[in-house]
């Protein structure tokens, strides 16, 4: 009997540490679950549903809504796959009490704010680095266009088109 009840109380003292760290792994995964959700998959959905509701603005009315069923079915499959893959690999690679900070900092008030504030297409922060992101990318266009010059013995390349002017920032209010 002494035995038995040794035998007991030793698989119990091991079992409790793996139970333990089976308990925080789950917490980490579903800590990091919130942490994706609210950020990228949030981010994500918001910049589909505009791009969908471009794409299907011009179909006809039935078109467009079996479209926009298919298209969101298939966002919210892949946003599962990437919940699920993503959470794992962060709970992987932060600590319970790190995923926990990240969460809290991006229920921050204030970071909340910032956010919204680059999120809005009608801010002028959005105005002024579309600005700047579009002369840059057109002068990254205009650069490689440049250094196509054609090798003794090579063909001649095609013509590239000229890109587009870069649009104006939203007026001041």
């Amino acid at each position: 009997m002494t035995r038995l009840l040794a035998t007991l109380c030793l698989t119990t003292a091991l079992a409790l540490p793996i139970a333990a760290r089976a308990d925080e792994a789950a917490d980490k995964v579903a800590e990091a679950k919130t942490l994706v959700s609210k950020t990228l998959i949030k981010n994500l959905k918001t910049g589909f549903d505009a791009a969908l509701e471009k794409t299907v603005a011009a179909m006809p009315d039935d078109k467009s809504e079996s479209v926009r069923k298919e298209l969101m079915a298939e966002f919210d499959k892949q946003s599962g796959i990437m919940v699920e893959g993503l959470s794992k690999e962060y709970a992987t690679k932060f600590t319970l009490a790190e995923l926990k900070h990240l969460n809290e900092i991006y229920e921050d008030k204030t970071y909340l704010k910032f956010q919204a504030i680059n999120a809005d297409p009608s801010s002028s922060v959005t105005a002024i680095s579309q600005a700047s992101v579009t002369k840059l990318l057109n002068m990254l266009a205009i650069a490689a266009a440049g250094d196509n010059t054609p090798k003794a013995g090579a063909p001649m390349p095609a013509p590239t088109p000229a890109p587009a002017p870069a649009p104006a920032p939203a007026p001041a209010r």
